[in-house]
Formats: structure tokens, C-alpha cells, sequence
């Protein structure tokens, strides 16, 4: 049974985005795409990331304030439809403290 997990880079204005199964026997097969930060642009990734069948979605992205970076890992595909421009750069949304 597949176990399709994605990772989403996040720059300031574009998210470098990649899915992979987890689930096979032989090397791991990626997928790249490219999505701008933007909500019209982050709906299409939510989007895309459900046609996927992702599981479990790991977001990195660097702090604004110091020198060390965060990480957020969702295992519920229903948290992309909250996901903003704001909750990648540290504004309300999931993983924000």
C-alpha cells in the first residue's frame, strides 16, 4: 500500500515542493514542482498535494528573526485548507507559536 509523504521548502516568494512513496521496495521516485506563496497559489498546492494522496507533509522554512530555521511535520491532509501566506512566515496557522 503506498505512503506518499511531500516536503515544502518555503523562500519568501515560492515553495519548492517535492512527494515521494515511501512505501516501495526500489529507489524512491520524486516528484518536483514549483508553487508561488501567494493564497491563489497555495490553494492549487493544497490541491495538488490531495490528488497526490499525500499522508504526511513536512514544511521547513527559515525564521525571519534569528539565524535557525523551523520545521513543521502535518499528518493530516485537512490542515492545508487553513494554510496562508502568513502561517509559512510565522503569522496564526498550524505550527505557529
Amino acid at each position: 500500500m503506498p505512503y506518499r509523504i511531500a516536503g515544502i521548502d518555503v523562500h519568501k516568494k515560492k515553495l519548492a515542493v517535492v512527494v515521494a512513496d515511501v512505501e516501495v521496495e526500489e529507489e524512491y521516485q520524486f516528484e518536483r514542482r514549483w508553487y508561488g506563496s501567494n493564497p491563489e497559489q497555495l490553494q492549487v498546492l493544497a490541491e495538488w498535494l490531495s490528488a497526490q494522496q499525500v499522508e504526511e507533509t513536512v514544511i521547513a522554512y527559515a525564521s525571519h528573526c534569528t539565524s535557525l530555521g523551523r520545521g513543521e511535520t502535518f499528518s493530516n491532509r485537512a490542515l492545508f485548507h487553513n494554510l496562508t501566506p502568513l502561517a509559512f512566515f510565522g503569522g496564526s496557522g498550524p505550527g505557529s507559536s
